[in-house]
């Protein structure tokens, strides 16, 4: 049996696809054939180098997706044939993956598989982002959040996870987008710590969430309380963060850097799978839909990728069981 995969052998140039034997069903192993993989901006970032945990290729892509179990080694007993999993590691833009059952989550068959494909990374990131922010105290109801990308996936989990927490969210978007009024939005600019006091209109602004980095971290700064936080998971505009000393020292304003894997590193197996079980709780209310720009077979990747570099309209999909 074979499995085919998408491979970067060097920043900068187009990934290839490999067609090898899967291995051997080892005793504590599984079978996924996996079904959907999105094309996230750090597979992106991956592809130019750019991403801050970038291995030495030759590298397999794919940072997340969803598939469903094929065959069951002799010790294994959490998993079954025919159950949907997340596998938690890289390397998802495969049609099939042999993995220890650890290394997956199990997921419920109902949730929709294109959406379902888009569980693994983003809402763990917005459930651990809001959760930072409120430990200590630092965020606390009736707060507000501000946040750039604020039309990104990371940035629709937050407010579901925020509102739910009795918290407001600011969504900054991108200077020369219309902003949405009914949606929070503020466009970025140099008028945004005005605006955000608007739009706050009293309220306390004690944490920032910056996917953006370079000069777009100060402008966030600016904007919060006195004592805030910005914790910064990002970097789109591939920019060192740009924050005047003055804000930090004159507001006592405290800068978090997160990743999603170093952040669950020290969770075990038992409380992922608990954490992925409320996600997927949330992702089945008809508000956490997350629009899908296009799909593609794996043997169109160059296409794809190109389609999602253009950074708009939705999530680009690779339909993995394509043939």
């Amino acid at each position: 049996m074979y499995r085919e995969a998408a491979v970067l052998t060097a920043p900068g140039r187009s990934p290839v696809i490999v067609r090898e034997p899967i291995p051997v069903l080892g005793p504590g192993d599984i079978v996924v054939a996996m079904r959907r993989a999105p094309i996230n901006p750090a597979d992106l970032l991956m592809l130019d180098g750019r991403y801050a945990f970038a291995a030495a290729p030759p590298v397999r892509l794919g940072a997340e997706g969803v598939g469903v179990v094929t065959a069951i080694g002799a010790q294994v007993r959490s998993i079954a044939p025919g159950d949907t999993v997340l596998p938690l590691a890289r390397g998802n833009w495969a049609s099939h993956r042999l993995l220890d059952e650890q290394a997956v989550i199990p997921i419920p068959a109902s949730l929709p598989i294109d959406q379902a494909a888009m569980l693994r990374i983003n809402p763990a990131t917005a459930w651990r982002l809001v959760s930072l922010g409120m430990s200590g105290q630092k965020l606390m109801a009736g707060d507000w959040i501000i946040q750039n990308g604020g039309r990104s996936a990371v940035a629709h989990w937050v407010r579901m996870i925020a509102v739910a927490r009795g918290c407001h969210v600011a969504n900054i978007v991108r200077s020369g987008r219309e902003p949405r009024a009914e949606d929070h939005e503020i466009a970025d600019g140099d008028d945004l710590t005005a605006a955000v006091e608007r739009l706050a209109a009293g309220a306390r602004v004690p944490l920032a969430l910056d996917c953006v980095a370079g000069a777009a971290t100060g402008r966030l700064a600016a904007a919060l309380s006195p004592g805030g936080q910005i914790i910064v998971f990002g970097h789109l505009s591939g920019a060192s963060c740009d924050i005047p000393s003055t804000l930090l020292t004159g507001r006592s304003l405290s800068v978090h850097g997160f990743s999603l894997r170093p952040a669950e590193a020290a969770d075990s197996h038992a409380d992922l799978v608990d954490l992925y079980a409320a996600l997927a709780d949330l992702m089945a209310r008809p508000d956490a839909v997350l629009p899908i720009a296009a799909t593609y077979p794996l043997d169109r990747l160059d296409t794809a990728i190109a389609h999602a570099r253009e950074g708009s309209g939705g999530r680009i999909l690779l339909a993995l069981d394509a043939r």
